[in-house]
């Protein structure tokens, strides 16, 4: 083989390399945006850590709570979940910093309430800087939350404003599913319908019409008032039963009764803000009838 013919080939070869590697080089996929994440992976996360005690939160939640490097949450939250959050950097979220989202606080007419919003429009705005500036260093961000988040959840709101960050929800127990298993009743099972109505007490007028199940979210509603307003609108027979504390094993309770007798044996009772409302004929309703 002539020197000539092996001096080309050796610089062809060395040209074909470099075409290769050039090719290969240009040819890799672009990095993902840290607000992309890798592919199937959020970096905002909405996660129920469940309702009443801290053994009702689910392995997918405990597992995001791992991957996640900052949680935003209540100091509350934080104690009760601590050995989950060990070395986690936090960010403190208030529960009042949900309050009047989407409004412009400059419309509203009353003073008080106009300075309400432009308080919780800055705490917002300085908690919204803060885990943005967390993703754009390229971190995750997990914001716990209890129950269902999606419902009658103060922080839905989340979802709307980090949007553009495809955030997941991680679903959990919540009140509603802690209170089905405290009556131990299937709340489909009703005798007259099978339906069943989430709401609270501003609704109920309007969903009563078919007497379907009911269950209220009662967020701070006063019993005896929603009692006399559900009385105009069931037979006074109906079934009426009161969950309070649903989850917590040392405080959880069910009152019992009807609607006509309820308020005389809860005796001016003043039920805590953890308390659902059950309205329905399924309270008393058999598979089997008694022989």
């Amino acid at each position: 083989m002539s020197k000539n013919y092996r001096r080309e080939t050796q610089v062809w070869s060395k040209v074909v390399v470099s075409i290769v590697f050039l090719t290969l080089f240009f040819l890799q996929p672009c990095p993902a945006s840290n607000a992309a994440g890798e592919k199937g992976k959020s970096v905002f996360y909405l996660v129920s850590v469940g309702v009443g005690d801290a053994d009702l939160i689910t392995v997918r939640a405990i597992n995001t709570i791992k991957e996640s490097d900052v949680i935003v949450c209540r100091q509350k939250t934080k104690e009760k979940f601590a050995e989950y959050l060990k070395g986690k950097e936090f960010l403190d979220s208030s529960l009042g910093s949900w309050r009047y989202y989407g409004k412009d606080c400059s419309k509203i007419k009353d003073r008080k309430k106009r300075g309400k919003c432009e308080e919780n429009r800055k705490k917002r705005a300085k908690l919204i800087s803060e885990i943005r500036s967390v993703i754009v260093r390229g971190e995750t961000v997990a914001v716990l939350d209890s129950g269902d988040p999606l419902i009658y959840g103060p922080r839905v709101w989340y979802l709307e404003e980090f949007e553009d960050l495809n955030p997941v929800v991680i679903p959990g127990v919540s009140c509603f599913n802690a209170a089905n298993a405290a009556l131990g009743k299937g709340v489909t099972r009703g005798k007259e319908t099978h339906s069943v109505v989430l709401t609270t007490r501003r609704e109920v007028e309007k969903l009563s019409e078919y007497h379907p199940t009911m269950v209220i979210f009662t967020m701070g509603t006063k019993f005896e008032e929603l009692v006399k307003k559900l009385n105009g609108l069931y037979p006074a027979e109906t079934p009426i039963a009161v969950v309070v504390y649903a989850g917590y094993k040392e405080k959880e309770r069910v009152v019992r009764g009807r609607l006509n007798t309820i308020l005389e044996q809860t005796g001016g009772e003043k039920f805590p803000f953890e308390h659902l409302v059950y309205v329905g004929d399924f309270l008393e309703q058999r598979m089997k009838k008694a022989r």
